[in-house]
């Protein structure tokens, strides 16, 4: 419950300085952007589908609020949708960013020692990693993005809008392999939650299989040596 807390109250905490600095413009791009959706945020989003239920349905916003703790679903997909605007945020490598070569954590990084040692143990070091964040119209906020509310254990929990940079939980690896030899099809990856307790066989963006419907955070699971369709995903720069 402590950690709960702490993540509720560093949002709003977050939440009141953004209103502050940005006075009426957060307001302002809610309301016109509810009231006329726009494919304005085009390239600058990201349209990420999965295998299974195919590319039809892409990730979006529950009813394009832009609220803490708010569900990520799929829907079907749609060149106007501003519900469906996410972008991606600092792209980069785990390795040098958070964690350095010998799996240590960097000063200020999201994870722990132990974490990126683990990290390192499965191979992950110098997979890419990004934040995606709500980004309706290409007007923001911005200060969500696609996590977990519990950060420490966000298994078989539905993947959620989260204040950005806070917890390990924002940070999502990309990754095509796991040790084993456990590989997806040519042109998916898995969506890895960075806080996963176990990153030979971490917890990863999962569908329901069809949509509209929930995103949970799943264990990974495998076919032989191939990852399941319904927990792969590829992604395209907008406009749908």
């Amino acid at each position: 419950m402590h950690i709960r807390f702490t993540r509720a109250g560093y949002a709003l905490a977050a939440g009141v300085a953004a209103t502050a600095m940005l006075g009426l413009s957060a307001v302002t791009v809610a309301s016109t952007s509810a009231l006329a959706a726009t494919n304005a945020c085009g390239h600058k989003c990201i349209d990420l589908s999965f295998k299974v239920p195919g590319r039809s349905a892409i990730l979006a916003a529950h009813s394009g609020l832009n609220n803490y703790d708010n569900t990520v679903r799929l829907l079907q997909g749609s060149n106007g949708a501003y519900k469906e605007d996410f972008s991606p945020q600092r792209l980069s490598k785990v390795s040098p960013l958070y964690c350095t070569k010998s799996g240590q954590a960097q000063q200020g990084s999201v994870f722990t020692s132990n974490q990126c040692a683990l990290m390192k143990n499965a191979g992950l070091l110098y997979d890419s990693t990004y934040q995606l964040a709500f980004n309706p119209n290409n007007g923001g906020p911005g200060n969500l993005c696609v996590g977990a509310w519990n950060n420490y254990s966000p298994t078989n929990e539905r993947v959620r809008l989260v204040t950005c940079g806070l917890e390990a939980d924002t940070v999502l690896i990309v990754a095509t392999r796991l040790p084993g030899g456990k590989i997806t099809a040519p042109g998916y990856y898995w969506l890895i939650n960075g806080a996963s307790s176990n990153f030979s066989n971490p917890v990863v963006a999962t569908s329901a299989g069809y949509f509209p419907s929930d995103v949970r955070w799943e264990p990974v699971e495998f076919n032989g040596l191939k990852g399941v369709d319904t927990q792969e995903v590829t992604g395209r720069y907008g406009p749908f």
